[in-house]
C-alpha cells in the first residue's frame, strides 16, 4: 500500500462570517422600522379620513331634510366623530345653494391628524389637516 503525504487543501480563515448578520441587520433595521410605522401611519390617516367623511354624510343627510338647523348639524357631526375618536377642528355648511330642484347643501369637516411616528422618527414630525366632504341635493322645508 502506499502512503499518501497530501496536505491539506484547506485554507484557514481569517475572521469568518460571523459578523455579517450583524451588519447586514444594522443596515436592514432603519429601513424596516420607516417601513412599519409609515404603514401604521397611513393607517391612521386613512380611518381618520373615513370618520370625517361619514360624519360629513350624516351631518349633509341632515341638513338635506331640514333647513339646515346649523345646531342640529354640528351636534350630529360631532356625535359621529365622537364615536370615532376623532376631534375636528372645523366644520362649515352651505346652502341650499342651487336653481329650483337642485339645489345642493355641502357638510365639510375638518381635523389636525398628529403624525405620532414623528416622535420617533423626528423627520416626519408635524400635523396634516385633513378634510371629508358631503355633498346632497336638497329636500327640506325652507
Amino acid at each position: 500500500m502506499r502512503s499518501s503525504s497530501r496536505k491539506s487543501a484547506r485554507t484557514p480563515r481569517l475572521g469568518g462570517n460571523a459578523g455579517n448578520a450583524v451588519i447586514e441587520f444594522a443596515l436592514v433595521f432603519p429601513l424596516l422600522l420607516l417601513v412599519v410605522f409609515g404603514i401604521s401611519e397611513f393607517g391612521r390617516a386613512l380611518r381618520t379620513v373615513q370618520a370625517l367623511n361619514s360624519a360629513a354624510r350624516e351631518g349633509a343627510r341632515l341638513a338635506a331634510v331640514t333647513a339646515p338647523d346649523q345646531g342640529a348639524v354640528t351636534a350630529r357631526v360631532n356625535e359621529v366623530l365622537a364615536a370615532a375618536q376623532v376631534t375636528s377642528s372645523g366644520l362649515t355648511v352651505e346652502g341650499p345653494s342651487g336653481p329650483g330642484l337642485e339645489q345642493t347643501v355641502t357638510v365639510t369637516v375638518t381635523s389636525d391628524f398628529e403624525v405620532l411616528s414623528g416622535t420617533i422618527l423626528e423627520t416626519f414630525a408635524g400635523t396634516i389637516t385633513l378634510q371629508g366632504v358631503s355633498v346632497m341635493r336638497h329636500e327640506g322645508g325652507a
